[in-house]
């Protein structure tokens, strides 16, 4: 049986469209799937986004979305967590267009693995100690590496 030109064409436009549209939908469904299986119930959840533009970002900032976020904020703002002591923090951490790196040494997290754009990755900890911590990254991204901070408040 043979397939006409044209209907094979509209086939395979139909495909190609399945494919780009499916695939973007089904990262965000893992991801989504992953997220609760990553977590315990009852942690303070954070999202924290990587840019090599705009430092730490708190929330889940898209490529796309960082020139008009800047243009919005101004300079960079370093994001501030705030936390009770006892609680137990999960953090998901992205990146929005390089590699980078996550440390929190006062509480012994430090990821020896760079999150790579499109990918996730989790720590998680008890915030045992009352004060103002520091998280930076720890992968060398960018002109403003040095900057990519942010703050960690454990309150009583």
């Amino acid at each position: 049986m043979k397939i006409s030109g044209k209907k094979s064409e509209f086939i395979f436009l139909i495909l190609l469209i399945s494919i780009v549209v499916g695939l973007p939908l089904g990262i965000l469904a893992y991801d989504r799937y992953l997220w609760p299986h990553k977590t315990t119930s009852g942690a303070r959840e954070f999202t924290l986004t990587g840019s090599a533009q705009s430092g730490w970002l708190l929330g889940e900032v898209q490529a796309h979305d960082i020139l008009s976020f800047e243009k919005k904020q101004g300079s960079s703002q370093k994001p501030v967590i705030e936390v009770s002591k006892g609680d137990l923090v999960v953090i998901k951490l992205r990146s929005s267009d390089v590699a980078h790196g996550f440390s929190l040494k006062a509480f012994g997290v430090y990821l020896t693995e760079p999150i790579k754009p499109g990918k996730t990755a989790f720590v998680s900890f008890k915030a045992d100690k009352v004060g103002t911590f520091v998280f930076a990254c720890n992968v060398f991204c960018g002109g403003i590496h040095q900057n990519m901070k942010g703050i960690l408040v454990v309150k009583p």
